[in-house]
């Protein structure tokens, strides 16, 4: 009885968000450690059933997940088979708390603290499309009798040696010089682009210095975000804008009198 209770009171709280037949949530999440909540509703007379999860970056995630159901890799195979079964769009999606670690360095306590916070609501709610009952862990999972003999056969002839470094190789751990010029050339090897991400009716969402913090952000590889900015044509329900970066070189002599303007680095080397 008590454990229905505190179920009730969990999920009666949650905000739940439609998620599309692409795996797409309609709404804009914040990139930020959470535990958060997989819902499936009824459907044809079936129970409700929910995942739950934790991570460090929960729009990274939550991509992960639809990329994961989309190419049907079976990392969590309860609840990507009952996705694949049933279809996005019979799932909703719910934030169970946003976590604040903004005073904690260790990487370790981090994680110790998310899992703490998973773990409580795995015991409060005992989502049934789980594999595992502990957070971070595959404790309690049953495997079947071919799940070892298959391990055994994978493993069979092959030796494994332990990763003993080898004294006799000396390693130079002297620390390499880069001079600025090599750092301005690299900083400036292709165009700069920043980038602001818009939803369908032309609110901005956020902006990226870079194509790789954007990437991060939106759970994607970089080349995807390349591609939006070749194409102009975006995988997703947002919009996206580029910006290129002022690459310009100005050219000064010792009385700050401008002596020549570049477009890039390229050219000043004429210069030279």
């Amino acid at each position: 009885m008590k454990n229905n209770i505190l179920f009730k009171e969990t999920t009666n709280k949650i905000i739940w968000y439609d998620i599309d037949k692409n795996g797409y949530v309609n709404n804009c999440l914040e990139n930020k450690p959470a535990v958060y909540i997989f819902m499936k509703t009824s459907y044809l007379g079936s129970k409700e059933a929910y995942y739950v999860g934790s991570t460090a970056q929960l729009v990274s995630r939550i991509n992960r997940h639809r990329s994961c159901v989309n190419n049907k890799r079976i990392e969590s195979p309860i609840f990507y088979n009952s996705v694949i079964k049933y279809g996005w769009t019979n799932f909703k999606l719910g934030v169970l708390e946003y976590i604040n670690l903004s005073n904690i360095i260790s990487s370790k306590e981090k994680k110790d603290i998310i899992l703490e916070k998973e773990q409580y609501y795995l015991d409060n709610i005992k989502p049934s499309l789980n594999v595992c009952n502990k957070a971070d862990s595959a404790l309690g999972v049953r495997r079947n009798t071919n799940f070892g003999l298959n391990l055994s056969k994978s493993r069979r002839g092959k030796t494994y040696k332990p990763n003993i470094k080898n004294p006799s190789i000396k390693v130079n751990n002297k620390p390499k010089f880069i001079s600025d010029e090599t750092r301005l050339r690299k900083s400036l090897r292709s165009s700069g682009i920043s980038i602001e991400v818009l939803d369908k009716e032309g609110n901005l969402v956020y902006t990226f210095p870079t194509i790789k913090s954007a990437a991060k952000y939106l759970g994607v590889t970089g080349t995807t975000i390349s591609n939006i900015y070749k194409t102009g044509k975006s995988y997703d329900n947002f919009v996206y804008k580029f910006f290129i970066k002022e690459n310009k070189i100005w050219i000064y002599d010792f009385n700050k009198n401008l002596v020549k303007e570049f477009d890039n680095i390229k050219k000043s080397k004429c210069m030279a």
